[in-house]
């Protein structure tokens, strides 16, 4: 379900874990030691050590995360190459409570480390006051951590802290069962980020007060938080120069939504569906999120702190925003005060805002430039820049060439009045708006389709479809999933649809941009569309772009699973499945194989 053993933690990347929880397991048969990677630890209480895990709990999350794969022997994490560095907060002592503060000790412990990712598998249902002053703090540093939490396990709609912190730091994960139902203890509100298995699943422990090690099955969302910190941490391992935003961004808008849930792009039970590895990989190297959902909550808004004056500066990305670069410079001292530079901005369509603090009664410059000499409006999306001080606009554009510069305020001069307040809105995750869902469309006409073009956040699908000598045998079949028995059918035709024998006929439809889409094709005599009657044959493509697959000699079925890439000629991390039925003798269906004969 979450598909992460074809893909290979990068060692060396400076991508580290942390996992708060009851201690770790040092010396478990498959679980990273010092001798395979960097393993640091820290134990806030004046009782136990971080290497020993006289309750089990944090053993069996650790495992989930960093079991020891092609060992011969247990479980196999996410994570399983047994590269990437470890370090342990024990937040909870060996009877498995703790404390606020010996919580957020372990928190501050695991950041000072470096982790990238931090997996708590606790909760609370208070909110700590200074938990939510650290996470503050974290995002106006700009600490690029992802903190991972267990959405808590009472089967109602409470909240439990620290999963429901409404931080962009902070997500949020519930459990599901092998079929992708939320499970019946997983708590569910609008906190819920995104999922993963929690039932029933297996992993590492230690017993007899952290002296003996073995195995055991454990249900929670507990057991779903540490797929999704390891999921984030092998996919960001791959990329270690994307942001927190970005990492974040890439799981959840790939995230596959069960198909029980129907056309939710988000619900309280599941949040944005279950994580899934590949998708999450290959969306983070596509680098797009123009199509995806808006994703991180935004946090409450926090009072600058600046007792002299405030400069605002708000951009607004075009499609390419690392082509945007901008420098704020003090005329009267000649003096550069602030600057963004190429590559800085990643998210396209998208808000970032940057607060100055400068004393009173000067005359400032600002240049933005665009490397590719077009602006950011209105060519290649609506991007636009507007300059505040304090808190009234003094600058505004975005329709230019290679530099747009403005001139403002006057040396010695008082600037306008302070505004009561100036907050600032978070800009740790995007904050566009996702995309309508738009019915598929589809045209069946013979050799020619009408130009075509699909809604923003949607790419176009097109199947080239040439049939055999019995056009009446093929049917096919589109659905957005990641399973083929989860997903949700978008379009398809049925046995009887095409008459015409060896004639092409072009399919065009709208499909979600950076999703997971399974195609699937049959023949109902079992010989697929090529050879033995007729030379027929088909082929998938996006955007209009060379195809991606073809085929036609399979028997009874041919499937090809995708994601919905707009451009996916350059990517690395473009894959595709395919599963067919050799052919065979002509099969005398039956009601159980209903679907595939209807």
């Amino acid at each position: 379900m979450v598909e992460a053993l074809d893909i290979d933690y990068v060692a060396n990347s400076g991508v580290k874990a942390c996992v708060i929880d009851t201690g770790y397991g040092l010396g478990h048969p498959d679980l990273p030691t010092e001798s395979h990677v960097e393993i640091t630890g820290f134990n806030p209480y004046s009782d136990g050590r971080w290497f020993v895990d006289g309750q089990g709990h944090g053993t069996h999350v650790a495992g989930t995360m960093v079991a020891i794969g092609n060992n011969g022997i247990g479980v196999v994490g996410v994570t399983s190459n047994a590269s990437m560095p470890l370090h342990i907060g024990k937040g909870l002592g060996d009877d498995g409570d703790g404390s606020n503060s010996g919580v957020l000790a372990a928190m501050e412990s695991c950041v000072q480390s470096g982790a990238k990712v931090i997996n708590m598998s606790l909760g609370s249902p208070d909110a700590s006051g200074a938990v939510e002053e650290y996470l503050t703090k974290l995002e106006n540093d700009g600490t690029d951590v992802l903190i991972v939490a267990a959405a808590g396990n009472n089967g109602d709609s409470s909240f439990s802290f620290p999963a429901s912190y409404n931080s962009p730091l902070v997500m949020s994960v519930a459990a599901v069962d092998i079929n992708g139902e939320r499970a019946p203890f997983s708590q569910y509100n609008d906190q819920v980020d995104i999922a993963a298995p929690g039932v029933d699943i297996k992993s590492t422990v230690t017993m007899n007060a952290g002296r003996d090690f073995g195995y055991t099955s454990k249900y929670g969302t507990s057991m779903a938080s540490p797929h999704v910190a390891g999921v984030a941490a092998l996919i960001w391992s791959h990329y270690p120069s994307k942001s927190v935003a970005e990492v974040r961004t890439a799981l959840e808008c790939s995230a596959v939504m069960p198909e029980q849930y129907g056309d939710d792009v988000k619900n309280n039970e599941v949040g944005y569906g279950v994580v899934n590895a590949k998708n999450a990989l290959a969306l983070l190297e596509w680098g797009d999120f123009s199509g995806c959902p808006s994703s991180a909550p935004t946090m409450s808004p926090t009072p600058f702190d600046c007792s002299e004056d405030v400069i605002e500066i708000r951009i607004t990305t075009d499609l390419y925003p690392t082509e945007t670069a901008w420098f704020l410079t003090d005329i009267c001292s000649n003096t550069e005060v602030a600057e963004k530079l190429l590559g800085d901005y990643t998210l396209s369509n998208y808000e970032y805002i940057t607060f100055i603090c400068v004393p009173p009664g000067r005359e400032y410059s600002f240049k933005i430039t665009d490397e590719f000499g077009d602006g950011i409006c209105c060519n290649f999306g609506d991007g636009s820049y507007n300059i505040l001080y304090n808190g009234e606009s003094v600058a505004s554009g975005g329709e230019f060439l290679n530099e747009d510069i403005k001139i403002f305020g006057q040396c010695g001069t008082p600037p306008p009045s302070p505004a009561p307040q100036v907050t600032a809105t978070p800009s740790v995750a995007p904050t566009s708006s996702h995309s309508p869902s738009y019915p598929p469309t589809t045209t069946g006409a013979p050799s020619q389709v009408a130009t075509f073009s699909c809604p923003s956040g949607q790419v176009e699908f097109s199947l080239t479809l040439t049939t055999d000598n019995y056009p009446e045998e093929t049917k096919w079949i589109l659905k957005e999933a990641f399973k083929w028995q989860t997903g949700t059918q978008i379009a398809g035709e049925s046995f009887g649809a095409y008459n015409s024998s060896q004639t092409t006929y072009i399919e065009t439809i709208c499909i979600k941009k950076n999703k997971s889409h399974i195609f699937r094709i049959n023949d109902k005599a079992n010989d697929g569309l090529c050879c033995d009657h007729g030379n027929g044959e088909y082929s998938i493509a996006l955007n209009g772009q060379e195809p991606f697959h073809s085929g036609g000699n399979f028997g009874k079925k041919e499937q090809v699973k995708f994601m919905a890439f707009p451009d996916y000629s350059d990517m690395q991390a473009f894959t595709i499945e395919i599963e067919r039925e050799p052919k065979g003798v002509y099969l005398d269906w039956t009601s159980k194989d209903e679907e595939e004969n209807s």
